[in-house]
Protein backbone atom coordinates (compact mmCIF):
# COMPACT_ATOMS: atom_id res chain seq x y z
CA UNK A 1 0.00 0.00 0.00
CA UNK A 2 1.31 3.44 -0.63
CA UNK A 3 0.52 6.85 1.07
CA UNK A 4 -0.31 8.34 -2.50
CA UNK A 5 -3.38 5.87 -2.85
CA UNK A 6 -4.48 6.38 0.70
CA UNK A 7 -4.88 10.19 -0.13
CA UNK A 8 -6.65 9.08 -3.47
CA UNK A 9 -8.84 7.50 -1.88
CA UNK A 10 -9.62 9.82 1.07
CA UNK A 11 -9.79 12.71 -1.66
CA UNK A 12 -12.82 10.69 -4.09
CA UNK A 13 -14.46 8.86 -0.71
CA UNK A 14 -13.90 5.68 -2.29
CA UNK A 15 -14.30 3.33 -0.01
CA UNK A 16 -16.65 1.29 1.88
CA UNK A 17 -18.86 4.58 4.05
CA UNK A 18 -21.72 1.84 6.18
CA UNK A 19 -21.45 2.46 9.27
CA UNK A 20 -18.17 4.39 9.29
CA UNK A 21 -16.66 4.18 12.67
CA UNK A 22 -13.47 5.00 14.68
CA UNK A 23 -11.48 2.77 16.63
CA UNK A 24 -12.81 4.30 19.74
CA UNK A 25 -16.13 3.89 18.00
CA UNK A 26 -17.73 7.50 17.44
CA UNK A 27 -19.86 7.63 14.31
CA UNK A 28 -18.32 9.61 11.37
CA UNK A 29 -19.81 11.40 8.92
CA UNK A 30 -17.33 13.06 5.94
CA UNK A 31 -19.21 16.67 5.18
CA UNK A 32 -16.06 17.79 3.36
CA UNK A 33 -12.54 15.91 2.84
CA UNK A 34 -10.93 18.90 2.65
CA UNK A 35 -8.23 20.28 0.56
CA UNK A 36 -5.28 18.54 -0.69
CA UNK A 37 -2.19 20.03 0.84
CA UNK A 38 0.89 19.60 -1.70
CA UNK A 39 2.81 21.55 0.82
CA UNK A 40 4.49 21.12 4.80
CA UNK A 41 1.39 19.92 7.50
CA UNK A 42 -1.37 17.56 7.42
CA UNK A 43 -2.53 16.24 3.97
CA UNK A 44 -5.77 17.46 4.34
CA UNK A 45 -6.70 20.93 5.12
CA UNK A 46 -10.74 22.33 6.16
CA UNK A 47 -11.92 19.32 5.70
CA UNK A 48 -15.58 18.81 7.63
CA UNK A 49 -16.55 16.02 9.70
CA UNK A 50 -19.15 14.83 12.30
CA UNK A 51 -17.86 12.30 14.91
CA UNK A 52 -21.15 11.34 17.04
CA UNK A 53 -23.13 14.15 15.48
CA UNK A 54 -20.73 16.75 16.42
CA UNK A 55 -19.20 19.19 13.73
CA UNK A 56 -15.53 19.33 13.70
CA UNK A 57 -13.73 21.06 11.28
CA UNK A 58 -9.58 21.00 10.87
CA UNK A 59 -7.25 18.94 8.98
CA UNK A 60 -6.68 15.27 7.97
CA UNK A 61 -3.44 13.17 8.14
CA UNK A 62 -3.55 10.19 6.56
CA UNK A 63 -0.62 7.30 7.16
CA UNK A 64 -0.57 3.90 5.81
CA UNK A 65 0.11 2.69 9.66
CA UNK A 66 -0.71 4.65 12.77
CA UNK A 67 2.72 4.85 14.11
CA UNK A 68 3.45 6.63 11.45
CA UNK A 69 2.52 9.79 13.37
CA UNK A 70 5.73 9.34 15.57
CA UNK A 71 7.81 8.12 13.30
CA UNK A 72 7.09 11.76 10.86
CA UNK A 73 7.42 13.87 14.21
CA UNK A 74 3.74 15.47 14.35
CA UNK A 75 3.55 14.66 18.01
CA UNK A 76 5.76 17.29 18.31
CA UNK A 77 4.98 19.40 15.64
CA UNK A 78 2.56 22.17 16.15
CA UNK A 79 1.50 22.35 12.55
CA UNK A 80 -0.74 18.88 13.75
CA UNK A 81 -2.60 19.87 16.76
CA UNK A 82 -5.82 20.51 14.32
CA UNK A 83 -5.70 17.32 13.22
CA UNK A 84 -9.68 15.88 13.86
CA UNK A 85 -9.04 12.66 12.13
CA UNK A 86 -6.11 10.22 11.32
CA UNK A 87 -6.60 8.02 8.55
CA UNK A 88 -4.77 4.95 8.59
CA UNK A 89 -4.34 1.87 6.51
CA UNK A 90 -4.09 -0.02 9.14
CA UNK A 91 -3.67 0.69 13.04
CA UNK A 92 -0.33 -0.01 14.99
CA UNK A 93 -0.67 2.29 17.78
CA UNK A 94 -2.63 5.39 19.18
CA UNK A 95 -1.45 8.24 18.14
CA UNK A 96 -1.56 11.70 20.10
CA UNK A 97 -1.67 15.43 19.87
CA UNK A 98 1.59 17.57 21.69
CA UNK A 99 -1.17 18.46 24.22
CA UNK A 100 -1.80 14.64 25.20
CA UNK A 101 -5.62 13.94 23.41
CA UNK A 102 -5.92 11.10 21.44
CA UNK A 103 -6.57 11.64 17.66
CA UNK A 104 -9.35 9.89 16.27
CA UNK A 105 -8.73 7.36 13.84
CA UNK A 106 -10.08 5.70 10.81
CA UNK A 107 -8.95 2.46 9.76
CA UNK A 108 -9.37 2.04 5.60
CA UNK A 109 -8.09 -1.67 5.56
CA UNK A 110 -11.09 -3.61 5.82
CA UNK A 111 -13.14 -0.83 4.20
CA UNK A 112 -11.62 -1.26 0.25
Amino acid sequence: MKEDLLHYLWQHQDFNKDQLTTLQNEAVQVLSVGSHNLNAGPDFLNARIKLDGILWSGAIEIHIRSSDWYRHGHDSDGAYNKVVLHVVWEDDQPAYRSDGTRIPTLTLKSRI
